[in-house]
């Protein structure tokens, strides 16, 4: 439990390290991934087992992904679009390229297990 409590903690200061030297919206980007993520798998690992928090692990980051690509289009597009658009616009794209990454990462690993049975 103290290593658990340690290893948030420093993420906690370097997330908000990071904010304090960057942006505000960079900042925030950093400081809610230990609020959320890292509390999320010890439970998961906790009352599930690793595999699990792995696969959540993996989840988080594929969405990462398309939550930089949503935030990219509406980075690109707030000013010229109108807003709701734009963020309408940017939460499907969050949503399309997270699914498909994560589709592709499941068909990946199903292939390797059935490889290895």
């Amino acid at each position: 439990m103290a290593i658990r409590f340690a290893f948030g903690g420093t993420i906690s200061v370097v997330a908000a390290l990071v904010g304090a030297a960057t942006t505000e919206s960079i900042g925030g980007i950093f400081t809610a991934f230990p609020a959320i993520l890292v509390a999320s798998l010890t439970l998961i690992d906790k009352q599930e087992d690793p595999e699990h928090a792995s696969y959540d692990a993996v989840g988080a980051a594929l969405g990462a992904v398309g939550f930089v690509a949503c935030a990219l289009f509406i980075s690109l597009t707030l000013e010229r679009w109108p807003t709701a658009a734009s963020l309408g616009v940017g939460l499907s794209i969050w949503l399309a390229v997270s699914v498909v990454l994560y589709a592709l990462y499941a068909l990946i690993a199903s292939r390797e297990r059935q490889n290895e049975g």
